[in-house]
């Protein structure tokens, strides 16, 4: 028995999560060509995040991260949330290529933590804890416990581990059944439309301006008409931008 079963226990719910993505992605994904896998990807600094499950094309170039994140107490909220933030921003900026970002949250997420992502530009799936409480209850597993209780999970972990693989993989696969159909959309969404159509459907445009004294500059934009003329204010002199562009 692990010395700490309750963390234990959790570990392996989370990675039945995981599988459980990567498997409802994975025809949908091959009907386009594509491949997804867990992957490490490295940022322009040489940091290296590793993903539960990317998109590629057939060039071998990431087009959408998806990352499944499960946590059973909010306390956890804010440092998961944040390294959500910083690896997919970060991952955007090395990867051209990468078109959306997906987290998929199973357990307890805070209101603030999915806003936080969601300003950031991750596009945000939901699992409630309790359903998670459900799928593991059809298996003689009980998983909802207080923090405090030191016996529960000892007990939840014993038979945690007589179920036999294709157990496993059942809860696995029941663990995402809430959202595999909105997960599959949200993905094949992407894949079905080329780069030339994206024009037609820019919602806003954010340009972000980095200076040689180390100033930040952030514009936002409703269109990429605005966009443009924005940046061309700032040319030290009057140009004619249609040579430009």
């Amino acid at each position: 028995m692990p010395p700490n079963p309750a963390s234990a226990l959790g570990e392996a719910a989370g990675k039945l999560f995981e599988d459980g993505v990567l498997r409802c992605l994975t025809p949908v994904v091959l009907d386009f060509q594509h491949t997804v896998s867990a992957s490490r990807l490295k940022n322009g600094s040489e940091n290296t995040y590793q993903i539960d499950a990317v998109v590629f094309d057939s060039e071998d170039r990431p087009i959408i991260i998806v990352d499944p994140k499960y946590i059973r107490y909010t306390k956890h909220n804010r440092d998961k949330a944040s390294w959500l933030c910083t690896a997919h921003y970060n991952l955007r900026k090395t990867y051209p290529t990468l078109r959306k970002s997906i987290a998929v949250l199973g357990g307890r997420w805070s209101k603030p933590s999915r806003s936080l992502l969601g300003s950031f530009g991750v596009e945000i799936i939901t699992v409630p804890f309790d359903h998670f409480c459900e799928v593991f209850s059809e298996f003689n597993v009980e998983f909802n416990w207080d923090e405090k209780d030191r016996e529960t999970p000892i007990t939840s972990l014993y038979e945690f581990q007589k179920l036999q693989p294709q157990q496993l993989a059942l809860i696995s696969d029941e663990l995402v059944a809430p959202i595999s159909s909105s997960l599959a959309d949200s993905v094949a969404q992407v894949l079905s439309t080329s780069l030339d159509e994206v024009p037609h459907h820019v919602e806003s445009v954010e340009v972000l301006i980095k200076t040689d004294q180390n100033e930040m500059l952030l514009r936002q934009h409703d269109n990429i008409r605005d966009a443009i003329v924005n940046l061309s204010s700032m040319l030290p002199t009057q140009t004619d931008i249609s040579d430009m562009i």
